[in-house]
């Protein structure tokens, strides 16, 4: 009986320690690839939000938002990326917002998302992250957020507010 019940339990053991061993080897090997494919679509995107940038220059800030994942300066001055990451209704929504030397959005994109698909549509669509476009902290805030997706677009509209107030940041130094 005792025979019945241990292999059972060690042949199943067995069968899970190496289908985690496995999983392990899997991560650690596409990981690198899809940090580097991440990079690489921030970049691209980074280019289409402000296109007459030169080079980004990262930027290390003290007293920026937490919610700031990263920060960049434009090489020839004609402005700033911010990539911002708010909890929204699924999980985290990672935002590129491009802020001119004047402290407004140029420009705005969703680098991922956690939410779902079809309610958050709508918040993303160039429709209404548009109306987003050349507002400043104050005109961010007269902008109304989409019905039926409130947490998303309360999420969109407060990452775009933690990128102005970096940029506040970084024109006081």
């Amino acid at each position: 009986m005792r025979k019945d019940f241990v292999m059972p339990v060690l042949v199943l053991s067995l069968i899970c320690l190496f289908v985690t061993g496995a999983l392990a080897i899997g991560n650690s090997l596409t990981q690198p690839i899809i940090a580097a494919a991440t990079a690489e679509r921030a970049r691209l995107t980074m280019r289409e939000i402000i296109p007459q940038a030169e080079n980004f220059e990262p930027l290390e800030l003290e007293g920026k938002p937490r919610t700031i994942y990263a920060a960049y300066r434009t090489s020839n001055d004609v402005g700033y990326i911010f990539i911002v990451q708010t909890p929204g209704f699924g999980g985290y929504v990672r935002i590129i917002c491009g802020v001119d030397p004047n402290g407004r959005v140029i420009r705005t994109a969703i680098l991922s998302h956690g939410e779902t698909p079809g309610f958050a549509d709508p918040v993303f669509a160039e429709s209404h992250s548009g109306r987003y476009w050349g507002q400043d902290k104050d005109g961010i805030e007269t902008i109304s957020i989409v019905t039926g997706s409130t947490v998303t677009s309360t999420a969109f509209k407060s990452g775009l507010r933690y990128a102005l107030t970096a940029y506040e940041v970084v024109r006081s130094r």
